[in-house]
């Protein structure tokens, strides 16, 4: 199989729907691991970086649904059986998972600037 050919597979495309919550759980999880540290330091950055790659991550993969839903065409799904509808569907799951993942990220961000590390 070619590899534009499997791209378009469902295991690779299933792919968009699942990346962008799995940007949000390592986002969160690499932020618990270093908040300890940011209160001893008393500084943020770490916690920052962390969350504009995460952000970045996501806009990656909305991008990349976004770029199999233009190629396949832009007219909405129908209900024939085709690779193209399959393809099509899938992108625009991609695209709702990335918006709502980055709607997630950004409000644990805003958190992240509104309070102290250190804060119980």
């Amino acid at each position: 199989m070619a590899q534009a050919e499997q791209a378009t597979t469902p295991k690779g495309l299933w792919l968009l729907i699942v990346t962008a919550p799995i940007i949000v759980a390592v986002q969160m999880q690499i932020n618990y691991v270093l908040v300890p540290l940011a209160c001893t330091a008393q500084r943020r950055t770490a916690l920052y970086v962390v969350t504009i790659v995460a952000l970045l991550l996501t806009v990656l993969t909305a991008w990349i649904a976004y770029s199999f839903w233009r190629r396949v065409g832009t007219e909405w799904p129908a209900e024939r059986d085709d690779l193209a509808d399959r393809v099509r569907f899938i992108s625009v799951l991609g695209l709702l998972s990335s918006g709502m993942s980055f709607l997630v990220i950004l409000a644990q961000g805003i958190a992240t600037i509104q309070f102290d590390p250190c804060q119980l």
